[in-house]
């Protein structure tokens, strides 16, 4: 019985592990296959959902959202265009600023207010002495003091020790009444 049952035993083991194979191919890998292809399915559709949502929100803004947005926007305007010119007050607060950084004011020439398209500009010429960082601070700090500001153009020259002479003259704006 050696050969004969050893061929015997190999069959009967290859059989029981093509019926093993064969059930868990039926009862465990197709259904498992077939759920897993139910959930990419799922999970594509909930994706498409998902983009779509997005899209109409992008499309139809909250509006309590968009409501404190434009009252945002409406406060930053405010602050750079204010209701008058205020002109004394810009002044008053461009001689602080420059006696902070060391720009020396030799004067200054504000100048009527005219409207146009909406606001009132009117343009403000100073005359200026001090060293080149020292005007560079003082122009930005300008630029940065809430209200907008434009500087149109710096005139002026500079002598061998580094000191500028010259104007500045620049825009200041309100809105219009």
């Amino acid at each position: 019985m050696g050969l004969k049952g050893a061929q015997r035993r190999f069959c009967v083991m290859a059989g029981f592990s093509a019926v093993l194979a064969a059930a868990f191919y039926i009862f465990l890998y197709a259904p498992q296959w077939e759920e897993l292809q139910t959930k990419e399915a799922e999970a594509s559709e909930l994706r498409r959902v998902m983009a779509e949502a997005a899209a109409f929100r992008k499309n139809h803004p909250d509006p309590v959202k968009e409501q404190s947005r434009a009252e945002a926007r409406k406060r930053l305007v405010t602050g750079l265009l204010p209701s008058r010119l205020e002109q004394g007050a810009f002044l008053t607060e461009t001689e602080k600023r420059a006696a902070a950084v060391g720009v020396k004011l030799l004067g200054i020439l504000p100048g009527d207010g005219a409207e146009m398209g909406g606001v009132v500009r009117a343009p403000v010429r100073l005359s200026v002495r001090g060293e080149f960082f020292s005007l560079l601070d003082f122009l930005y700090s300008l630029e940065q003091r809430g209200r907008f500001v434009k500087i149109d153009a710096v005139r002026g020259k500079t002598d061998d020790v580094g000191v500028f002479t010259g104007t500045v003259e620049l825009w200041i704006y309100a809105r219009s009444l």
